[in-house]
């Protein structure tokens, strides 16, 4: 709660557009380009694209002892979204992102009862989809190549930071959580 409200209360600092899910959906994928990007060059034209949408975007430091990494809420008549720099790793950044967008555009923001189990699997897996294309990652697993520079390429191939193919595979188990970390970004949010 008490991270919730310092989300809030960093947003309404925040001018917005009024909330367009239509302009959202569309600019997933230049989002999703700037995954390449070190924080000072996205995080300006993130937040100014998530605003023309009607979000807020908020960064935040670890609330220690928690296991947040997002949450999405309306404040007024504005959407806000708060990440924290949890970790630190830039694939977990990426992936909060996108899980929290899939929160608004699938339409669980400000739905009564609150977001469902149900709705975080949905947001899990439209998050997974938006960074990596399902039919390209399936392909992909199916050649069982996971090395460094398989993964380097499908990365290039995809227009994403190879930490987030890591990220993935190692969540899936597909690789352990010690390999390929070198290819992992750390972010530093000032």
């Amino acid at each position: 709660m008490a991270w919730t409200q310092e989300a809030r209360i960093e947003a309404r600092d925040v001018t917005v557009e009024s909330v367009n899910l239509k302009r959202l959906a569309s600019l997933v994928p230049e989002i999703r380009k700037m995954t390449v990007l070190d924080p000072d060059a996205f995080c300006p034209s993130l937040k100014k694209h998530l605003a023309n949408c009607g979000i807020a975007l908020v960064l935040l430091p670890h609330l220690s002892g928690s296991f947040l990494q997002g949450a999405t809420f309306m404040d007024g008549k504005k959407i806000v979204i708060g990440i924290t720099t949890r970790g630190r790793d830039a694939d977990k950044f990426w992936f909060s992102l996108f899980h929290e967008i899939a929160h608004v555009v699938l339409g669980h923001v400000g739905k009564a009862g609150g977001i469902s189990e149900e709705d975080e699997r949905a947001a899990n897996q439209w998050a997974e989809d938006a960074l990596i294309h399902k039919g390209d990652f399936l392909r992909f697993k199916e050649d069982g190549n996971y090395s460094r520079e398989s993964v380097l390429l499908f990365a290039s191939k995809q227009g994403i930071a190879p930490g987030i193919v890591v990220g993935r595979l190692q969540t899936e188990g597909l690789i352990p959580f010690h390999t390929l970390n070198d290819l992992k970004t750390k972010y530093e949010f000032t």
